[in-house]
């Protein structure tokens, strides 16, 4: 097929749902190609429409359940038993489901296929007949090994999800990495570019111009806040929350829930220091801004070493445990935060995946 000025380049994406740091990773790739080349994104997952109505100008959106990886209870708590049933009904691919998104993935006129840790879009690709690049900081057999004492199904769950992991055209690994294979290129890490600046962000989140603003995120999970009142409580200090139980507005503390859309590149440009679970995207993002950061761990997902590792040599920050945060004990260091030095990243690994694609199609 050849690409002409009237018919755009399309790349199909399967994006891995769970949480947001997948979504915000693909979105921050193919905002880097259309940005490039005007690509059109083709986008197949679970995760919401919303999410990458902030980021891409481009994109049509397929519902499709392409990965689950872990079925959370909250966003420090995860259920074995409900993430091997869902896997159950995943793999192995179902060979006519395949079929049928490769058909799908060719009418739409994609050229390669972008995989965001979700296997099935490298059996996609092949069943099309398309190069994949699939882009990762994990596998998921790697995270699902310290379970197989307690979920032995995960072991050939996990080998399933491998076999076709090994099949990409093209495997990328992104920093923070877990598992480092040498054979692999590694890129830093990929995030979201901010869209205003710092004043416009302020802004429209209705935060004063001149004061200190730390955001509390859990990411794209509700989590119990018993903290909120002593919140309220802090002087000279304004307050943004996500995963609230509803939105609202009040004094220096600014609730936002989950169904409520932010794009967060613009709240961290408007922050002064942040709070949050350890995860890709909020790692990524806020390494982009350089803000100081106190990250909250769980120390049951093998991901955490890695994520801390990065955090502790490329932040400014500390480690918080989650009972920790959940007693608000934290809130008395925000001064101590608040003067930690900022450090900067304005250049990712978005732009060369970008390229890689692209030099595919």
């Amino acid at each position: 097929m050849t690409v002409t000025e009237e018919e755009p380049l399309s790349i199909a994406a399967f994006i891995s749902p769970h949480g947001f740091g997948h979504a915000a990773r693909s979105s921050a790739v193919l905002a880097a190609a259309y940005r490039h080349s005007g690509a059109h994104a083709h986008l197949f997952t679970t995760a919401p429409r919303w999410f990458f109505e902030e980021s891409l100008s481009a994109f049509a959106y397929h519902e499709t359940v392409v990965d689950v990886g872990f079925c959370q209870q909250s966003a420090l708590v995860f259920d074995v038993e409900a993430t091997v049933e869902a896997l159950r009904e995943l793999v192995p691919f179902n060979p006519e489901a395949t079929e049928r998104l490769a058909g799908q993935v060719l009418e739409a006129g994609c050229s390669v296929v972008l995989c965001d840790i979700a296997p099935l879009g490298v059996a996609v690709a092949e069943a099309a007949g398309l190069p994949s690049v699939l882009i990762e900081n994990f596998s998921w057999p790697w995270l699902y090994e310290p379970l197989l004492p307690d979920a032995p199904e995960l072991g050939d769950i996990g080998a399933e999800l491998a076999r076709w992991t090994e099949r990409a055209t093209v495997h990328v690994q992104t920093r923070p990495v877990c598992q480092r294979r040498g054979e692999f290129e590694l890129v830093d890490p990929v995030s979201r570019e901010a869209r205003l600046d710092r004043n416009e962000a302020r802004r429209r989140l209705n935060i004063r111009p001149d004061s200190r603003l730390v955001v509390v995120t859990m990411g794209g999970y509700g989590e119990e806040l018993p903290f909120l009142d002593r919140l309220r409580s802090v002087e000279n200090i304004e307050f943004l929350v996500t995963g609230a139980e509803a939105a609202e507005s009040r004094r220096n503390l600014h609730l936002f829930d989950n169904k409520t859309p932010l794009f967060m590149p613009d709240v961290l440009r408007a922050a002064d220091a942040v709070v949050a679970k350890l995860g890709y995207g909020t790692v990524s993002e806020v390494w982009r801004e350089g803000l100081p950061f106190v990250w909250v761990t769980r120390p049951d997902f093998r991901e955490m070493a890695s994520l801390e590792a990065f955090a502790e040599e490329e932040l400014s920050g500390w480690l918080l445990s989650s009972d920790r945060f959940r007693s608000g004990d934290w809130i008395g260091d925000l001064e101590s935060l608040l003067n930690m030095p900022r450090r900067p990243n304005p250049v990712g690994g978005a732009g060369r995946i970008a390229r890689v694609l692209l030099d595919l199609a």
